[in-house]
């Protein structure tokens, strides 16, 4: 997976995303214990709303991994000028110091990252106020386990 995220890294992500989204306490209690080595749930939560805000953002843009030099240029061009995509990434970086900030088990802080992160996943559809988010997170869990 790409942006620094493994795919049991992002699939962990989505899980809290969706224990936070069904206020499922134990679930999220369960997500933050983690193991060995893992990062601290606030920030991989934040990680994966930045990787989901990047993704999103590409594709709103057009990006294809076909693409020349000059296209690329271009669409680089266009996402530079948008300010959707600016603030995009000013929320993604916040998201990111949050949850870095945060302690390991605050699981208040957590929710509100996740909740955050799927208002933004739920934004760029052509209804948000109307899409369901657990379809919204399957398939950003299919596309994780088919790009890793």
């Amino acid at each position: 997976m790409t942006d620094g995220l493994t795919v049991d890294e992002a699939l962990r992500a989505l899980a809290a995303l969706e224990a936070a989204w069904k206020d499922d306490d134990e679930a999220l209690t369960a997500l933050a214990a983690g193991g060995p080595g893992e990062r601290a749930l606030p920030a991989l939560v934040a990680a994966y709303g930045e990787h989901a805000i990047d993704t999103l953002m590409a594709l709103a843009f057009g990006l294809r991994s076909s693409m020349t030099d000059e296209e690329l240029e271009e669409l680089t061009d266009a996402v530079s000028s948008n300010i959707g995509a600016r603030m995009s990434a000013l929320l993604a970086q916040t998201l990111c110091a949050w949850g870095e900030a945060a302690a390991a088990d605050d699981l208040a802080v957590t929710k509100v990252i996740a909740c955050t992160v799927i208002d933004a996943m739920r934004a760029v559809t052509e209804e948000p106020s109307k899409t369901d988010v657990l379809p919204l997170l399957a398939t950003f869990r299919t596309y994780a386990l088919s790009h890793p």
